[in-house]
């Protein structure tokens, strides 16, 4: 269970004391979380607050002294430290939670063949209710018509081949027994933007009808926890944050135990944020709208101040295809490298036409193949990119191991050039640090296109 002190609270298990401080407490200079080794600690000395004065409790051994406000109980935090050392504590924080009524959800986890994002070959489950899993699927099956190749990278990841798949059922098979274990729940997904892209892709690939299924995202919740101080952690990735929030090891690139890192994330986030509540207003109340899973598109979780009202709206993240957003029309697709020091001929939207940008930039993948063109690389997209919004490609290259950068600076190493009326201010600075000897690729959209295989349409 998690004890509220003052400033923090403190999840025990048979390892470690844990303080968690609030937000105000770390802008006060202490660190957001502190981990106090079970076995350096030989006894605990308790004051009890008053009515009107603080309590504590000190930590013998480590030396450290806990306060605790009037009305909060130090003797709970005693007693926890002595059933820990007789060995009556669970082994993570995940386990010690007392779960969180009415946050009811389901994640999921795919895992694909190849870079297709709709190759998928695996798919994991995992039913949470009230905060505590209930429930948990694995499938393997064979990737979609026409995505049926395993890449050696992909396999280097996750182990499973194309032999594993042999006798699997269809992936069309598979999704209808995900949706049928999903119901009416709140499809959860660490980068939901990904699994749900892939889930859509896969059933239009497969001629099979895509359900409209709510998301939400481990992933941007863990951003903004990490904003708010409330998780300290080097990066997003489901490794770093579930280890963050005491979720334990679990074999990552298992679809299954992937599906129960994000939902844990997501109980561990809430607990911290010591939330009560259905999954939604958890979302709602940190600033997000959830997203959409639909037969049309893919409308990501987005912050709700710039979350689309419809497909035709949307500004990050999707796989929404039917909806030009585009003024003009391309003309031939300029090479890499040329027109430096000339205005381009591009066509595309005049200045005065919006491109909507995201506001998140996907962590780098790490375990990207690094011998891809875009591992590695700094790059930055300029003008638009239609029917792909920017925060789809963005996502296509972090997934292989890009950095992503909103403008051209000193570290940018490939600016991808998209449809614009005229030569844009990203495409000028470039040419000054050309100029000036900096080596940066000037890539057409085409390009950036086939190197995500995006130019690969499924057949719809």
């Amino acid at each position: 269970m998690s004890i509220t002190a003052h400033g923090a609270s403190i999840d025990v298990t048979s390892e470690a004391i844990v303080l968690h401080h609030t937000l105000l407490a770390s802008s006060l200079g202490k660190e957001a979380t502190v981990s106090i080794p079970l076995d350096k600690v030989s006894d605990t000395e308790v004051v009890e607050p008053t009515a009107t004065g603080f309590g504590s409790l000190t930590l013998v051994g480590p030396g450290i002294r806990i306060l605790f406000a009037p009305h909060q109980q130090p003797e709970d935090l005693a007693r926890a430290i002595d059933a820990a050392k007789r060995g009556d504590a669970p082994s993570t924080i995940a386990e010690s939670s007392p779960g969180i009524p009415a946050l009811d959800f389901t994640a999921v986890d795919v895992e694909t063949a190849n870079d297709n994002w709709g190759s998928i070959c695996q798919i994991g489950a995992v039913r949470f209710r009230d905060g505590k899993e209930t429930q948990s699927r694995s499938w393997l099956c064979t990737p979609p018509p026409g995505l049926e190749s395993f890449a050696d990278v992909n396999i280097s990841i996750h182990g499973i081949t194309a032999s594993d798949v042999a006798d699997a059922p269809a992936f069309a098979q598979v999704a209808s027994e995900l949706f049928d274990f999903l119901g009416s729940d709140i499809l959860v997904a660490h980068n939901a933007q990904f699994d749900s892209t892939a889930l859509r892709t896969g059933l239009l690939y497969a001629q099979a009808p895509v359900p409209e299924v709510p998301l939400a995202c481990s992933l941007a919740l863990s951003r903004e926890a990490s904003r708010a101080g409330i998780i300290e952690v080097v990066n997003h990735r489901l490794p770093t944050v579930a280890k963050a929030i005491g979720a334990g090891d679990f074999r990552h690139h298992d679809a299954a135990e992937d599906a129960r890192a994000a939902g844990l994330i997501v109980v561990g986030l809430a607990s911290r944020w010591n939330y009560s509540g259905d999954l939604s207003h958890l979302f709602s109340i940190h600033g997000f709208a959830l997203g959409t899973m639909s037969q049309d598109s893919v409308i990501p979780v987005l912050r709700s101040d710039t979350a689309p009202t419809s497909p035709a709206d949307l500004g990050a993240g999707t796989d929404f295809r039917d909806v030009s957003r585009a003024g003009g029309t391309a003309s031939k697709p300029r090479g890499e490298g040329q027109g430096q020091g000339k205005e381009s001929s591009r066509k595309g939207p005049a200045p005065w036409q919006s491109v909507a940008t995201p506001t998140t930039i996907p962590e780098p993948n790490s375990d990207a193949d690094p011998q891809g063109a875009l591992y590695g690389q700094h790059v930055t997209l300029t003008g638009d990119f239609e029917p792909f919004d920017k925060g789809l490609l963005w996502s296509g290259i972090a997934q292989r191991g890009g950095q992503v950068g909103k403008n051209v600076t000193k570290k940018t190493t490939i600016l991808v050039l998209g449809q614009w009326a005229t030569k844009t201010s990203k495409e000028k600075r470039a040419e000054e640090l050309i100029a000036k000897g900096q080596d940066i690729a000037l890539w057409p959209a085409s390009k950036l296109i086939s190197e995500l295989s995006l130019d690969e349409e499924p057949p719809f």
